[in-house]
């Protein structure tokens, strides 16, 4: 096991490097890289600069009170699904956090955790909701290769500072990983072990972005606490997940910057594997995306919930502990024009213990649809 600790390599000399600023730029040209690349990863930068010495003035010192007064009020939402849900598990933020050097800030944004089952997802969800004021903002919906449907649902609350910084939000999800849902399918399970859960988290990001400066240092943490050291059980996992690619990427650019012998024989490992997976999904076909909702679902393809209301149970809505579908048929409007089909159309309506929500296939909704949805809610509606 490594005896350095990550402190001794994380330092405004790693982070210039990350972010590709010539070291003879001062450190507003630095934290201004790291604005382009992430509003939160200035965070990082401003505790590391910090941590070296570097006096802070008063805007510099609001955005790290900021960030840590996000992360204390994430701890409390935490504390709260602890006890509703006592199987939800963290993914990246604070379990990572706890590893950072005694006072340097991981950038702090979201809150993501992962409940094995639905009745745990709308524990946690109720118990955000009706305890600590938080409001449904989005809705997700895939089924996996089992048939079976997942669920991402993202609570919020207002932005503390609106101009400066975004709303609060916790997802929360019955599926750790969503791959793209293509070629790579959706895992919804996670790796026993805190530390490998946490680095296929933050190895899945590549799916929706680049890696960054965070990707490198949350490996840097790891690694120098001696989580990866087992290299045979590190590439098992990664191999198991599909993600032995993505892994690669990521541990070549912490490399490059930061060598160790662990990153080394990790790499060493993981290149005839990445090939492997690469050629495996290489060999997936593409497959055409449906537009209907109901299709989108059986193809194992996200819809997405846009909400109605959050009232008290009524006579359609769902039970606590799990989200029910309601499809029913609504006509065309009378204006529609001459060649719309005449048969009634389809609609679902996803029922939670939260709120009532329209599935929906993209972002355009026709005004119709949305009105005989809400019009589905009205007591006395025909069922």
């Amino acid at each position: 096991m490594t005896t350095t600790s990550p402190g001794d390599r994380l330092d405004l000399a790693l982070l210039y490097a990350l972010l590709g600023v010539p070291d003879h730029e001062d450190g507003r040209d630095l934290v201004a890289a790291a604005r382009e690349v992430s509003a939160t990863l200035p965070q990082l930068v401003i505790s590391v600069a910090a941590r070296e010495g570097t006096p802070l003035g008063t805007g510099s010192t609001d955005e790290l009170s900021r960030a840590r007064a996000r992360s204390a009020r994430y701890a409390r939402f935490r504390a709260a699904v602890a006890e509703a849900a006592p199987r939800a598990r963290v993914v990246k933020g604070p379990s990572l956090a706890v590893r950072y050097p005694a006072g340097v800030v991981r950038p702090v944004g979201d809150l993501d955790l992962v409940l094995p089952a639905q009745e745990d997802l709308w524990a946690a969800a109720r118990a955000l909701t009706t305890g600590h004021g938080a409001a449904p903002h989005e809705l997700t919906l895939v089924a996996d290769g089992t048939g079976r449907l997942h669920v991402l649902l993202t609570l919020a609350w207002p932005s503390p500072d609106p101009l400066l910084e975004q709303e609060l939000r916790v997802e929360l999800s019955t599926a750790a990983f969503y791959g793209d849902l293509g070629a790579l399918p959706l895992r919804a399970g996670l790796p026993g072990p805190q530390p490998l859960a946490d680095l296929l988290s933050v190895v899945e990001e590549r799916l929706q972005r680049e890696f960054h400066a965070k990707d490198a240092v949350d490996v840097l943490t790891l690694l120098h606490a001696g989580e990866l050291d087992d290299t045979a059980v590190v590439v098992d996992a990664l191999a198991a997940f599909r993600l032995a690619p993505e892994a690669l990427e990521l541990f070549g650019l912490v490399g490059a910057h930061a060598p160790h012998p662990t990153l080394e024989a990790l790499t060493g490992l993981l290149g005839p594997l990445a090939a492997l997976e690469r050629a495996r999904r290489a060999a997936v076909p593409p497959r055409p995306e449906p537009t209907g909702v109901r299709a989108r679902l059986d193809a194992g393809l996200p819809v997405w919930g846009m909400l109605l209301d959050t009232g008290d149970t009524g006579p359609r809505r769902a039970p606590g502990h799990r989200l029910v579908l309601d499809e029913f048929h609504h006509a065309p409007p009378h204006d529609a024009p001459a060649h719309a089909p005449a048969a009634a159309e389809a609609t679902l309506l996803a029922h939670t213990p939260v709120g009532s929500f329209l599935l929906v296939a993209g972002e355009l909704v026709d005004p119709a649809l949305h009105a005989a949805a809400l019009a589905r809610l009205t007591p006395g509606a025909a069922a």
